[in-house]
Formats: structure tokens, sequence, C-alpha cells
């Protein structure tokens, strides 16, 4: 009789550890829909999230860095791809407004790695100032002198990127 109630406490206590020790089952398809229906793509937001494998079983403070790469990772590739457009233009004209882009993109990354600072610390609340990413996407496509202008899809890219940033930590400081 005693082993049958040793028996049926170790199982108790099985269960409760695998409760309290499970991985986390991560941000619900609810909160990415909340997250993601504040921006212009909602399906493009959530894919972007999802995208990222850690997504599954992340809580909302890993969601924020993981917002934060995928965004760094968009302005890395923007900042390359404005670096080559300015090496490979013989256009004076397009290559100053070219290196006005690696400027912007390069002011974008300044941003990124201090708000990144902020989220490894938990300091959601301070995480204010990424609605200028958006800003200087603007500012790096509207300053390129040209009527059909080569960069519009990656500019597209980082409107949307930066979006998802935006209201994923805006989420996570609210929760």
């Amino acid at each position: 009789m005693a082993s049958y109630a040793l028996v049926r406490s170790a199982n108790f206590l099985l269960v409760v550890a695998s409760i309290y020790f499970s991985p986390s089952s991560g941000v619900s398809q609810d909160v990415l829909a909340t997250i993601c229906g504040q921006t212009q793509n909602q399906e493009t937001c959530e894919k972007t999230l999802q995208s990222d494998p850690r997504t599954i079983s992340a809580d909302p403070p890993i969601l924020s860095l993981i917002s934060l790469e995928l965004t760094m990772k968009q302005v890395d590739m923007n900042f390359n791809a404005f670096s080559q457009f300015r090496d490979n233009t013989s256009d004076l004209a397009l290559k100053i407004a070219f290196e006005s882009c690696v400027t912007l993109y390069q002011n974008m990354k300044d941003i990124l790695r201090a708000d990144y600072k902020l989220s490894q610390q938990g300091k959601y609340d301070r995480i204010t100032d990424l609605g200028q990413l958006t800003t200087l996407a603007y500012n790096c496509e509207n300053g390129i002198p040209s009527s059909i202008s080569p960069t519009a899809g990656i500019t597209e890219d980082m409107l949307l990127i930066a979006q998802t940033a935006v209201y994923t930590n805006s989420y996570v400081a609210g929760s």
C-alpha cells in the first residue's frame, strides 16, 4: 500500500513539473491578429512574425526581440541594396540620393540596436522611436529622383516590417 502511495505521489509531481517546466505554448493566433490587425497588411505581418520558428513558442518578451531582429534583417538588406545602387550608378543625382538612403538606413540600424537593448532589459515602454523607421524609409524613397523608382518594393517591405515591429512592441509594452 505504501508503494502505491509513493507511485501516486511521484506521478502527481511529474504532472505538476510538466505544467511548470514545459516550454511556453507561444503567442496565440489571437495575439498575432491583435498585433497585426493594426498594420496596413495583417497577413504580411502575421507571415513575417511566423517566419521565425521561435514565434511558435515565444512569449511576448521574446516576440519583441523576434520582431526587432526581423526588422534588423530588413534594414541590413535595404542598406546593402542602396549601397550597391549607389556604387553601380554613374548618374550623379541617383548616386547622391542613394548615398542619402545609405545614411538613413544607418540611422535605422542605430535606432534598432538601441531598441533591441531596451527589449533585452525588459524596458518595452521606452521603445518609442520605432515609428521613425517609417519616416526614414519614406524620406529615402521620396529622395530618389526617378518617376519609377526601382526601390519601391524594398521600401514597401521595410514599411510593413517596421509597422510589425511598432505594433508588436506596443503590444508587449501594454501587456
